[in-house]
């Protein structure tokens, strides 16, 4: 298992922020796209609910693949997490959990972003390449999202 935690400070304000990072159809909007790894293409609600604990957002990237993603923690303004419910296409299956916390600086916020993350299948060379680089591919995938992140919120 692996746990990357990375942190941007904006000139925002948490509503700011929390208005862009709480909108499944904005993730195109602030997702790193020149990474290795599929980025997301569209955001949207897998149901009527789209704020709160519970909430479905479902993710189609670059390649096709879906990912479902459940709200778990909404705390407005101040923590959103969410925990990665199932994914089609994917190469490799896994767990993985994400949590943004908000806090407010002389200059606007301070956004931190943690992934967590398991392998669930079996041994395979993709998934034995995955354990050794993954977390130094979240740490891209998550500096370059709220570097994008960052250039939004401000504009």
């Amino acid at each position: 298992m692996g746990q990357v935690t990375y942190s941007q400070e904006m000139k925002a304000t948490p509503d700011k922020i929390w208005a862009i990072i709480s909108d499944v159809t904005r993730l195109p909007d602030w997702a790193y796209t020149e990474g290795r790894f599929p980025y997301p293409t569209k955001g949207e609600y897998g149901g009527e609910q789209h704020a709160g604990v519970g909430t479905l957002w479902v993710g189609t990237s670059a390649d096709g693949q879906k990912a479902t993603q459940k709200i778990t923690v909404w705390e407005v303004n101040k923590l959103l997490a969410y925990e990665l419910q199932a994914a089609e296409n994917a190469p490799l299956a896994m767990t993985q959990s994400n949590s943004f916390t908000l806090e407010p600086t002389a200059q606007g916020t301070k956004i931190t972003w943690q992934v967590d993350w398991a392998l669930t299948g079996g041994w395979s060379l993709n998934s034995i390449m995955m354990r050794f680089t993954a977390n130094g591919s979240f740490e891209e995938i998550m500096e370059g999202s709220l570097a994008k992140l960052k250039h939004v919120a401000e504009s």
